[in-house]
């Protein structure tokens, strides 16, 4: 057995959460050598055997929808991750992420959002664009939604952070903007496996990745009780930087931010700018953004097809989403100008 299959089987065991999960995958080689070193401490032969099966089906399945299952072992698995205590063993991803990019910056709010919160999301993420950071968020109405949108406006690479699995993205409204999100280069994360079903309990829990998935991050507005108030706290426990946009004291949507600078679990900001200096960030050269925009746009996909490993052409053309005349013209460009490599029919980043 294959440790991603172990991995995920084991999270179907009831009471194995993610903390256990992690020791036993760090003590023990396979699914059969824990079996056999814990005894009646583990699942029955008859019952690890059935979620062993039900693993299967979930990968096959998962391998079909073009998800990814990274592993925490793995190079790709973001490291930022491997700092938080309860850290999932297998991530699930939809898209093409770079997710070790040098910059990232988690945004949350309420869905209630006021026209306010809405302008300031939409001004401040895109003045983020000179720092070249990801945009990580949860795919929400109101201020998700906005920053998302912002993100992909200003060719921010972003990634939607979900509360079930990555057959489908919730809520439905927002759709079309999960979409675009992969279309763009972006990509849809979850540890939660295909099939499963928004649940009140996994919203918290994928609050805790937003979090442990950035740098810091900013909260634009939250009532006192909110899932935005719930990733500040996880972000104060792990360590990052915490930002919150004051507003109106009469303001219930304002009393979440106010109340986490009040308890300084945040930082009060007025300015992208004080973000960017807290965590240590500085913008791009021009000559950067410059070059960078200056990529044909088809080695753009080609090269975020790429980040996730070696690739036959077949592979290329569907994750890409181009023709087969165009994107053999674009890698023997790319070949030529040492960007890339292939060997024994597969095509690499060089």
């Amino acid at each position: 057995m294959e440790s991603i299959h172990f991995a995920l089987a084991l999270s179907l065991v009831p009471g194995i959460g993610p903390v256990r999960a992690r020791q036993i995958m760090d003590h023990f080689p396979s699914g059969q050598a824990w079996l056999d070193e814990t005894g009646p401490l583990t699942p029955d032969p008859l019952e690890w055997a059935r979620h062993v099966q039900e693993a299967a089906r979930i990968l096959e399945k998962q391998e079909q929808s073009s998800i990814q299952s990274l592993l925490y072992t793995d190079p790709r698995y973001p490291q930022r991750l491997l700092h938080i205590p309860d850290a999932p063993c297998l991530l699930f991803v939809k898209g093409v992420a770079e997710f070790n990019t040098s910059h990232a910056l988690g945004v949350v709010g309420t869905r209630d959002a006021t026209a306010y919160g809405l302008q300031i999301t939409e001004q401040w993420v895109a003045s983020l664009a000179k720092y070249g950071c990801a945009i990580v968020s949860g795919l929400a109405r109101g201020i998700d939604r906005a920053a998302h949108q912002s993100a992909l406006r200003g060719s921010l690479p972003t990634w939607a952070v979900l509360a079930h699995g990555l057959h489908c993205a919730q809520p439905a409204s927002n759709r079309h903007l999960a979409e675009d999100i992969l279309a763009q280069g972006g990509a849809w994360v979850s540890e939660w496996p295909h099939g499963v079903a928004p649940q009140i309990g996994a919203y918290p829990r994928r609050n805790r990745l937003i979090a442990g998935m950035s740098d810091g991050l900013w909260v634009v507005e939250a009532a006192i009780k909110s899932g935005a108030g719930i990733s500040a706290q996880f972000a104060h426990q792990y360590d990052r930087s915490v930002f919150a946009l004051p507003g109106r004291i009469s303001d219930v949507r304002s009393h979440g931010c106010l109340d986490l600078i009040r308890r300084q679990v945040a930082q009060l900001v007025t300015d992208t700018s004080q973000i960017a200096e807290d965590l240590g960030w500085s913008p791009l050269l021009q000559h950067e953004i410059r070059e960078e925009n200056e990529v044909p746009d088809d080695h753009q996909k080609i090269r975020r097809a790429l980040m996730q490993g070696p690739l036959r052409v077949s592979a290329i053309e569907a994750s890409a989403g181009l023709s087969s005349p165009r994107c053999l013209a674009a890698l023997a460009e790319m070949i030529w100008l040492g960007t890339l490599r292939v060997q024994a029919g597969y095509y690499a980043l060089a």
